[in-house]
């Protein structure tokens, strides 16, 4: 099977900018990914985070989105399963999209890792594996069942029904966004895609490679789904340009900000409780290159920028560890940057995946003697 592309956006706004401006290039963004060739687009849910990540609610976008897309699949990356989303109105948001998308929704799911989330929503860190699980569970009933009842730790629904229903007559694929080994265990478990965003190095990716893979040897799906055998990376710096030089300069702000950044927040998730003590050691993971961009691109499977003659190696590598599809965090670039860079990917990265026998390897006019210039957009 071939590889799949998916695109992540989180309304990184950069200094001059407005988040109201970003808002509505992200909606262009949507549009044109559709008409490069890519799978699927979405945003992830994230609070307390801006300028970095301004996306609070994500179910507004993707109904602009939806109305100004035809083709490209719509997945929720990643809606937080606790308490404050309740299930019933994740049920309730998702059916709607659905309709609105006819049919285009792919449900992505968190436990959440944000310390602000859980000191301002009042969640008990300790408890965020059980209730994510009892979340997911009731909001499945939701949409699969004609009345839900449920009586469970978190939650105590007596008989009710709920409106709309999806669109699609199957359930859609499941995900969850993974950073331990444990998660990506239960992924398989469930039958459900792991979407891999481990901020650690490539030895714990292939631990959690194989940590889903041995799960799904045992799936038991949830009633009323499918088996989702998807194996994602989430790739959180990305960028592609004619030469490398010129990737790595135009990425630099966003990508190795982003990164630092990531050191400081999932650092204090990992203060939170033990489930999310092995997360405190990230700090270690840029070591001594903190400011060293080429290097960390080349050492650690969370950057994917260059030229695409770069980026199709380092997604070879991906391949072979088995991961089945990309996720791709392009962001804070600058709108005219990222546009730029997703043509890149759509004219030159994405054929390599789709119909390589297309590509034109050779130009007549080197044979001629004339040097002719790549990755022309």
């Amino acid at each position: 099977m071939a590889m799949t592309f998916g695109f992540l956006t989180e309304g990184d706004t950069p200094p001059g900018a407005s988040v109201a401006e970003r808002y509505h290039e992200v909606i262009r963004e949507a549009q044109f990914l559709e008409e490069m060739g890519f799978d699927f687009w979405g945003s992830s849910e994230q609070h307390f985070t801006g300028p970095a990540a301004t996306i609070s609610a994500p179910e507004v976008l993707y109904g602009a989105v939806a109305y100004s897309t035809s083709r490209i699949k719509l997945r929720t990356m990643s809606i937080v399963m606790l308490h404050f989303n309740h299930p019933i109105r994740t049920a309730e948001r998702l059916a709607t999209l659905d309709i609105l998308s006819r049919g285009r929704m792919e449900f992505g799911t968190a436990r959440g890792n944000n310390a602000g989330v859980v000191s301002t929503f009042e969640i008990d860190a300790k408890g965020t594996r059980a209730e994510w699980r009892e979340t997911l569970e009731v909001c499945v009933k939701a949409l699969t069942e004609e009345k839900i009842e449920h009586h469970g730790k978190f939650y105590d629904i007596s008989p009710t029904e709920v409106w709309p229903r999806l669109y699609q007559p199957d359930f859609p694929p499941i995900h969850v966004s993974a950073t331990s080994i444990e998660t990506h265990t239960t992924a398989g478990k469930l039958g459900i895609g792991a979407m891999n965003a481990s901020p650690f190095g490539w030895n714990y990716q292939n631990d959690c490679i194989k940590a889903y893979r041995d799960g799904l040897a045992s799936a038991e799906p949830l009633a009323g789904t499918q088996i989702t055998e998807n194996m994602s990376l989430c790739i959180v710096g990305v960028h592609c340009a004619p030469t490398k030089e010129q990737a790595l300069d135009e990425a630099r702000p966003s990508s190795l900000g982003f990164a630092k950044f990531l050191m400081t927040f999932y650092g204090a998730i990992g203060d939170t409780s033990p489930d999310y003590a092995y997360l405190a050691d990230v700090k270690k993971t840029l070591g001594n290159h903190a400011d060293d961009l080429p290097y960390l691109v080349d050492a650690l499977p969370w950057f994917l920028i260059g030229t695409p003659d770069d980026i199709i190696k380092r997604l070879r590598v991906f391949e072979s560890m088995g991961v089945d599809e990309v996720i791709l965090r392009m962001d804070g670039h600058g709108h005219s940057k990222i546009m730029a860079s997703i043509e890149m990917f759509g004219k030159y990265v994405i054929p390599e995946f789709r119909n390589p026998g297309n590509v034109v390897r050779t130009s007549l006019y080197e044979d001629a003697g004339v040097a002719a210039h790549p990755y022309m957009i």
